[in-house]
């Protein structure tokens, strides 16, 4: 039976350690196969390792998110570093990274030179990136589309139309939703993902932030996942179990996991 992979989440925050492994079980119950845990910083990247340590089926991503601020960028990406060549197959990719406005406690231009710095490294290690973007897409494609050279990846929690969808794909990334892409008035959400084929598509939570429609108001978790796929799959008149293959091999491929990922929490 397919099983879909959670490309993104955030176990490792907080808002988990009352109840952590009873969502872990929950997730596995729930029929999910895998789960990548994302860093915003140096410390949280570390916790995403030690989860990926404890448990069959998780994997870290290490990075600096846009909005963390930092002392001194050079030591901050060297610790990302080291993080990521110590772990070996634990840490799957480079992010959450890239450009946020909404937030404004880093100047864009002190982003920008975090990004650049994280999209070097990710080349350095051949790893692919996990971007995450608000309010500042237009900026985000134009740096990439502008670069010589750039990794692999994936943006996350896509946010933009159909036109910007296009974009990025053009640039040979990968694109995910979340649970904001089943909400009532995310007309122009849906209609980007109606645009991305879904052999380019990536499956995500970003637990626990933005559940789905149907489990609004409460801290989203992986096993609510099932219910943005259900919409995704519908979007593209596909049956769930035949989204979840296809968007499961992809995460396979981009993030390098094993073809015999044990089930999470297994």
């Amino acid at each position: 039976m397919p099983r879909m992979i959670d490309s993104h989440a955030h176990l490792q925050s907080p808002e988990f350690d009352a109840d952590r492994s009873a969502v872990i079980i929950r997730a596995l119950e729930a029929g999910i196969e895998a789960i990548v845990n994302v860093g915003t910083d140096l410390s949280s990247s570390r916790s995403a390792v030690e989860l990926a340590r404890l448990n069959p089926g998780l994997f870290a991503a290490a990075g600096l998110h846009p909005t963390t601020v930092l002392e001194d960028l050079t030591s901050a990406v060297e610790g990302i570093r080291q993080l990521a060549l110590s772990e070996g197959e634990r840490v799957v990719a480079i992010g959450e990274i890239g450009l946020d406005y909404y937030w404004k406690e880093v100047p864009p231009d002190d982003q920008k030179a975090k990004l650049e710095a994280q999209l070097e490294l990710a080349r350095e290690l051949d790893l692919p990136v996990i971007l995450h973007c608000r309010d500042a897409l237009g900026d985000l494609l134009a740096l990439l589309e502008s670069a010589r050279e750039r990794p692999a990846g994936v943006f996350h929690c896509f946010a933009g139309g159909a036109d910007e969808a296009r974009r990025a794909l053009a640039l040979g990334f990968h694109i995910s939703f979340s649970g904001n892409v089943t909400y009532p008035r995310a007309e122009r959400l849906r209609a980007a993902a109606l645009a991305v084929p879904p052999d380019r598509l990536l499956l995500e939570t970003d637990s626990p932030y933005l559940p789905p429609q149907e489990r609004r108001g409460r801290r989203n978790e992986p096993s609510f996942g099932l219910l943005t796929r259900d919409t995704l799959a519908n979007l593209h008149g596909m049956v769930p179990g035949e989204l979840d293959r296809l968007t499961a091999d992809t995460t396979r491929r981009l993030f390098k996991l094993p073809n015999d990922v044990k089930r999470c929490g297994g």
